[in-house]
């Protein structure tokens, strides 16, 4: 149930991600933080739930790196729209999110299958 509700959480937060990214600046609340931060915390957090939601290093990976080619892929395309710019610190920032966020992941992982091997 646990990779159940990370996979759904991981979605979800794609999804948001997506839509923020793509809406005009002027509509999206202004969350008082540094911007790249957010970006850090968004990414790194997609990167847990899906580490947690898709367990493996291999699919870690995939996680991984589909996250960064959709967060330089986001910046390309606000450099499209009028109300967005885009910034290749973001896109860092989304790397430094991802990188930690998987570091996460592996360390839940590894203290999930510790537990299951301990009950069993």
């Amino acid at each position: 149930m646990f990779r159940n509700l990370s996979r759904i959480a991981f979605i979800v937060g794609l999804l948001a991600v997506i839509l923020l990214s793509l809406l005009p600046q002027d509509v999206l609340p202004d969350p008082g933080t540094w911007d790249k931060l957010n970006h850090a915390m968004a990414y790194g957090a997609l990167a847990l739930a899906g580490g947690l939601g898709f367990r493996g290093l291999r699919s870690l990976l995939f996680v991984g790196i589909g996250l960064l080619i959709l967060g330089i892929a986001l910046e390309i395309t606000q450099t499209a729209l009028t109300s967005r710019s885009a910034s290749a610190y973001d896109a860092l920032a989304n790397l430094i999110g991802i990188s930690l966020g998987s570091i996460a992941a592996i360390g839940v992982n590894a203290l999930l299958q510790k537990r299951a091997q301990i009950i069993s």
